[in-house]
């Protein structure tokens, strides 16, 4: 990562803790210490885990177990790379000396406590840790940081198109293959087996068939796709660290009539939504239009699924979840640079409806990353050429079983 980068990405993640009160942001192993560190490592574990000073003002310092120092110089942009040398043991002493090199000793120092984030200590250890680091005082940093990421820059937003043209092309060869006769598993494998061909990574999730089609986070099934079928997908990958996350679905042999109908009303009520994503606009706001559009449907509704899952979006960025979430409970007001998904949705006996969209917000208007079509696909109606013994082995039977 170029110095360049990661200079404006402390100089914002300065700007907030100035506001928020915070003398210093100690960050531990994941994301936030690769974002801000420029260290790719994406190892976490309580046995050695790597911490990120930031002071407001000041050098950054990196500290690692002796196993990744080496790589810490080479890969950080950090130029103080201190390390420690035991496992399972927070390095408390090495990170009160370095509070008090650095003038901090008696200090508010933020740590990633709320909101989506999370420590590589248990419980116990985190207390112990910050009995250690006393006088200075452990506060929550989480808004400090969030303040930092919400806001993508131009590149990492493109890392976010890019990822969302991978997942479109993904999708389109993925419903292509599609048949009769392949199981839920088959599908979502081809789905992640073109991923990886593109992205190197990749997930997603299925359902598919009369009966599942409240079930939104499915792993996939042994079940056999029949025609009629709807096959949902939720699917993502990341490319420069920064991901897509949105859904199609097509229907085995073409979707029928009522199919057609209910996603054109899912559509229409998500492009309505992404026409809400501007600079200013209360997340509440957009949530409570799609809540009383879905409740107004005059169609056989087995679920909301957006009802279920409490929000009709979140942010997205170095986790294909982030704030804000876009529900009725959450006071955030969005601002250009912020990258979120809008996915009302709802689940009837013949589909699941739910148009996932993945939206940069700009002072023109919302810009929309996933540009693969809102359209049901039609797959093939030619029956699987499997044998007996393939099909077999597709549900997870010996060739034998009966």
């Amino acid at each position: 990562m170029p110095d360049s980068i990661a200079q404006s990405r402390v100089a914002a993640l300065r700007g907030a803790m100035g506001k928020h009160g915070l003398d210093a942001l100690l960050l531990l192993s994941g994301p936030n210490l690769s974002y801000f560190s420029g260290y790719p490592s994406v190892e976490r574990t309580p046995a050695r885990p790597f911490f990120l000073l930031v002071p407001e003002h000041g050098d950054l310092a990196l500290v690692v177990h002796s196993g990744r120092a080496f790589e810490a110089r080479r890969f950080s942009w950090v130029g103080d790379v201190r390390v420690y040398t035991r496992l399972g043991v927070p390095p408390a002493e090495e990170l009160g000396r370095l509070l008090l090199d650095r003038g901090l000793g008696d200090s508010a120092v933020g740590m990633e406590l709320s909101r989506e984030l999370r420590l590589d200590l248990d419980y116990l250890g985190f207390e112990e840790f910050r009995a250690a680091l006393a006088p200075a005082r452990v506060v929550d940093g989480s808004p400090a940081i969030w303040e930092a990421r919400m806001r993508k820059s131009p590149d990492e937003i493109e890392a976010i198109r890019s990822a969302c043209e991978h997942t479109s092309a993904a999708y389109e060869l993925t419903f292509s293959s599609l048949e009769p006769g392949m199981t839920e598993e088959s599908a979502r494998r081809v789905m992640l087996a073109q991923l990886a061909s593109r992205a190197g990574n990749g997930w997603a999730v299925i359902t598919s068939g009369a009966g599942n089609y409240d079930l939104a986070t499915g792993p996939g099934t042994s079940r056999e796709l029949e025609p009629g079928d709807m096959v949902w997908l939720d699917a993502g990958c990341s490319m420069s660290g920064f991901c897509s996350d949105f859904s199609r679905a097509a229907v085995i042999g073409g979707p029928s009539p009522e199919q057609l109908d209910a996603q054109a009303v899912i559509s229409a009520i998500t492009r309505h939504a992404v026409s809400l994503a501007v600079p200013g606009a209360p997340v509440s706001e957009i949530a409570a239009f799609c809540e009383e559009a879905i409740g107004q449907l005059r169609l056989p509704l087995t679920s909301s699924v957006s009802g279920l899952a409490g929000r009709v979006g979140h942010g997205l960025g170095l986790s294909t979840t982030e704030p804000p979430s876009l529900s009725l409970d959450d006071d955030a007001v969005l601002e250009a640079g912020m990258v979120v998904t809008i996915e009302p949705g709802f689940a009837t006996d013949f589909g699941i409806f739910h148009v996932e969209q993945n939206v940069v917000v700009t002072g023109g208007g919302p810009n929309v990353l996933s540009t693969s079509s809102w359209e049901l696909g039609a797959t093939s109606v030619r029956q699987s050429s499997k044998s007996p013994s393939d099909k077999s082995r597709a549900r997870g039977e010996s060739p034998g079983a009966q």
